[in-house]
């Protein structure tokens, strides 16, 4: 017969337990990836409204902008339009007085200074007058054309500026958001990973556990195998035992024989009541307390198995019972009992 038992890691309980661990790491793994999902999504939807808005702020920036351009624009055109009408109002006028048949030439003629060196000299006057008119106003136009034209160019700088800002602003808040999300979702990597080893860790604590489980029925069975195998050979020795008392008596009863003569041991009872001493008393005795008497079975076992003695130093021969040290057998017995106990209990408050 074997004495070693061999570890089946095809045992079923190894392998719910490695299939359990799969699901829950799986079912982890699982949850995790959709969390980092989910996360990457949201950033990128977060940093596309972003940029989003600061595409708005341009285009509202530069529509302010064009809009103020387009009324300096405005203004510089009727600028030139008011120019244009002061030069031909100061030709009309220097045309009026200049007029040989005008209202000046009458008053001249009137007077009898036509043709004269007044004449020319108000000629002279008038255009000269005309000319300063005119020139005034192309003056006055020139330096309004200048200042509008430095309005739109101070327009548009701040319009750069503004712009610029806004594109800073946009990239600032854009990386500020990638940083967040680079850190959330290496934080839910870090856990995913966390969450494995520590589901690794348990259910390597419960295949431990299933071990020792198999571990302790391997050495109970061991145990076992032991104990019948002793008590096999005890059984085998007793018949041996039993079988040479029994070729030395004669009829049903089981006798003694010393010196003086055979007793029969059918006439003998066991005293119950006087326990420490055990003695057997004769059967006239014994009836008269109204105990019935001990079989002959139980004398011979009592006797080969050393559990009472003949004593024949008194008046008649008796039987005492003696001490009895327990087996190897009854020990191992008890051992198992206890050991099977312990592991019932161990096992109920595992699963609890």
């Amino acid at each position: 017969m074997a004495t070693g038992y061999e570890i089946d890691y095809n045992d079923k309980r190894f392998t719910e337990v490695t299939s359990q661990k799969n699901a829950a790491v799986k079912e982890s793994d699982k949850t995790y990836d959709n969390m980092i999902n989910s996360s990457d999504k949201y950033f990128q939807q977060q940093t596309d409204a972003i940029k989003q808005y600061g595409d708005k702020q341009t285009q509202l920036q530069q529509q302010q902008t064009d809009f103020a351009i387009e009324k300096v624009e405005q203004q510089k055109e009727q600028a030139h339009k008011d120019y244009l009408k002061e030069q031909s109002g100061a030709y009309v006028d220097w045309q009026k007085q200049s007029n040989d048949y005008g209202t000046n030439a009458e008053k001249q003629a009137s007077a009898g200074l036509a043709h004269s060196g007044y004449s020319e000299s108000s000629q002279v006057a008038m255009y000269t007058a005309y000319q300063k008119r005119v020139a005034a106003a192309r003056e006055a136009y020139v330096r309004a054309v200048l200042n509008y034209d430095n309005a739109i160019k101070e327009a548009q700088l701040q319009n750069s500026s503004v712009l610029a800002e806004i594109a800073y602003n946009t990239l600032k808040q854009s990386l500020e958001l990638s940083l967040q999300g680079f850190q959330y979702k290496n934080q839910l990597v870090l856990s995913k990973a966390q969450a494995k080893r520590e589901l690794e860790d348990t259910y390597y604590q419960r295949y431990q556990n299933v071990l020792n489980q198999i571990n302790t029925e391997n050495a109970l069975a061991e145990q076992i195998r032991q104990f019948n195998e002793q008590l096999e050979e005890e059984k085998r020795q007793f018949n041996e035992s039993l079988a040479a008392s029994g070729s030395s008596g004669s009829g049903g009863g089981y006798s003694y024989s010393s010196g003086g003569g055979s007793y029969d041991y059918d006439d003998y009872y066991l005293d119950e009541d006087d326990e420490e001493t055990g003695t057997v008393v004769s059967s006239k005795e014994k009836l008269a307390l109204g105990k019935g008497p001990i079989s002959d079975n139980t004398v011979k076992k009592m006797v080969a198995s050393g559990e009472a003695k003949v004593d024949t130093s008194g008046s008649k021969p008796v039987l005492v019972k003696t001490y009895t040290q327990p087996t190897t057998s009854q020990i191992i017995s008890n051992n198992l009992k206890l050991d099977t106990q312990n592991s019932i209990m161990n096992s109920r408050m595992k699963n609890k």
